[in-house]
Order: C-alpha cells, then sequence, then structure tokens
C-alpha cells in the first residue's frame, strides 16, 4: 500500500506514532505499506483520521470495493 506510506511520510509522522494511535504493532503497521497484509476496514478508518485522507484512496488500492460488490453478489 504504497499510499499509506507516502500519506504517513507527507504527514511527517513515525510508524510507531501511527502504529500506536490504530493500536496496532510498528511492525503490522509496515506490513499494512508493505501490502503484505490488507487492513481491516476499521483500521482504514482510524488511519483516515490520523493520515487526514479519505478512505476511498486506500480502498481502491486494496480493492475493497470489489471485494464487496462480490460479497454481496
Amino acid at each position: 500500500m504504497l499510499k499509506l506510506t507516502m500519506l504517513r511520510i507527507q504527514g511527517n509522522l513515525k510508524q510507531e506514532k501511527v502504529a500506536l494511535h490504530i493500536g496496532k504493532s510498528r511492525s503490522t503497521l509496515s506490513s499494512y505499506e508493505n501490502g503484505k497484509i490488507i487492513p481491516p476496514y476499521k483500521i482504514i478508518l482510524k488511519l483516515k483520521k490520523i493520515l487526514n485522507y479519505f478512505e476511498d484512496d486506500l480502498l481502491e488500492e486494496v480493492d475493497y470495493k470489489k471485494k464487496i460488490v462480490r460479497a454481496v453478489k
């Protein structure tokens, strides 16, 4: 999730601070940033608050919309 990393860096935030805000470890946040783990929607909402972005910016990157549509069908 390159956008997540870019938003964090643009906000001049360290991984430790963001991880603390979302209630996850720094290594988990790193896994989100590297695309190893897709963050749950509730974490996306927490990231939205600290990084000051619209969740659609990250949801598009992780294809949440496609997953939601598939789940509804």
